[in-house]
């Protein structure tokens, strides 16, 4: 499979982002490069028969939320349009790339262990940086954050980091310093690039790791596998822990809780709890600091509604929520809403619905069907993790994130790969489905979100 090297490639640079800590590979548009070889791997796939030029089932909606975007920019922001087209084609590539590009289980375990080998070598930058000695940082302060670098001095409190012979110019803080240049905010673990911020990369690890990994261990099903996919899983847990996301720990909870409930029913929910509720007590944050996060993200929200008010149809633009707002809206669906308008927010539901849809509808009509376990247990690991997504991007501005985008080509390889070994499979977003749609939009924008602010004196 040519589409393979490139496809690998691609998503180890984006979630990696090896060219931040390597100086060389910033002279090189890597990025550019492997979308390219990943692009020209397909067309010659194609060429030899070896893939079926079919689109899978989310391609139309995933073209149009990116031409949407590029529309509703082009109305509200049109000094901007260049680099934003440029994004979205990265976006639609990045997804495109691996919803087709994958048409067999084979290649569709090569490219989901390269995302979940990505997501652990992250995991272990994060649970060194968690375990490591305190540093000064010197920098500025951006959004209660110090970005800047080590100055080697050992602390163990940020009063520490202030005398008589620091640059008065600069902030100090006290972190865990890691490997690569990471540090950590507040004690909270983080990586860096798209996933700077502990909720993301809390995030990440749940999704992209943990329900990846317990996909390995349901595939192959032998004591060697349970053993290292086991000790993987804690160890994502213990670091997803260290980031002290309340939205983390829940995603965290909620991947094996779909299992449990899809090999338990419904009753189990009531174990799950109670296994889940001290964990998400002793692992999430509280205090001051806490409760002035959850109100700068009211308001937030309550600034993404009156953007959409303001523009219902556009929004204000892909990318422009900060331009309007001293802080992004930590919730993708307020992001969609306030930057692309009402068909913004009813196309992004749609990719999000549909991609469930199919792993839901996929995974039914297989299980009747003798030898396909390995894919229905794929299936579940996918779903588990859309499920995690789904909560957790409540408080993440995630619409355009590259982690979410090769989920949506992840489902779509998913698929592809069903769909070469039965055909007469179909599953597509019909006139009911695009109602429901509809109807959560219009919910969402119209009842449920100001209600909300209006019960937290928000509006």
């Amino acid at each position: 499979m040519f589409a393979l090297p490139g496809i690998g490639l691609l998503i180890v640079f984006i979630m990696v982002r090896p060219q931040e800590f390597v100086p060389l590979l910033q002279k090189i548009p890597m990025l550019y490069l492997f979308a390219l070889l990943a692009l020209v791997g397909y067309v010659i796939d194609v060429r030899l028969r070896r893939l079926q030029p079919i689109a899978s089932a989310t391609m139309p909606w995933a073209i149009a939320f990116m031409l949407w975007a590029v529309i509703a920019t082009a109305f509200t922001a049109p000094d901007t349009i260049v680099p934003k087209l440029i994004e979205m084609a990265i976006l639609l590539t990045l997804y495109g790339t691996i919803a087709h590009g994958v048409q067999r289980f084979r290649t569709f375990s090569f490219v989901a262990g390269a995302l979940a080998a990505s997501t652990l070598f992250i995991t272990l930058v994060c649970f060194h940086q968690g375990l490591a000695p305190r540093q000064c940082i010197a920098g500025e302060e951006n959004n209660g954050a110090i970005e800047g670098a080590p100055d080697g001095r050992v602390c163990e409190t940020s009063e520490q980091c202030v005398g008589p012979d620091v640059d008065m110019k600069l902030d100090y803080r006290c972190e865990h310093v890691g490997l690569f240049g990471t540090y950590s905010v507040e004690d909270r673990v983080r990586y860096r690039g798209d996933l700077h911020d502990p909720n993301e990369v809390a995030l990440v690890m749940s999704a992209c790791g943990l329900a990846l990994l317990i996909g390995f261990a349901l595939r192959r099903r032998s004591a060697g596998t349970y053993f290292v996919t086991g000790v993987a899983c804690a160890l994502v847990l213990v670091t997803v822990f260290m980031t002290e996301s309340r939205g983390g720990l829940v995603a965290a909870m909620l991947v094996p809780g779909v299992f449990v409930i899809r090999r338990y029913g419904w009753r189990a929910l009531i174990p799950v709890a109670l296994i889940a509720i001290p964990v998400l007590v002793l692992g999430s944050r509280s205090g001051g600091d806490a409760d002035q996060s959850t109100q700068e993200r009211y308001e937030a929200w309550s600034a993404g509604l009156q953007m959409f008010h303001h523009n219902p149809v556009f929004g204000v633009g892909a990318g422009q929520f900060t331009h309007h707002h001293n802080l992004t809206a930590h919730n993708s669906y307020v992001l969609a809403l306030a930057e692309l308008g009402l068909p913004g927010l009813f196309l992004f539901i749609a990719m999000l619905y549909l991609s469930i849809k199919i792993l839901i509808v996929g995974n039914r009509e297989l299980e009747s069907v003798p030898g396909t376990e390995p894919a229905r247990a794929w299936g579940m690991a996918l779903l588990a993790a859309l499920v995690g997504i789904a909560f957790q991007i409540n408080t993440l501005s995630f619409t355009y994130h590259p982690s979410l985008w090769i989920m949506f080509g992840i489902v779509g390889a998913w698929y592809s790969a069903v769909r070469h070994h039965r055909p007469e499979l179909r599953i597509s977003m019909t006139v009911r489905d695009a109602v429901i749609v509809l109807a959560i939009s219009l919910l969402f924008a119209m009842v449920v979100l100001p209600l909300f602010l209006r019960l937290k004196g928000e509006l």
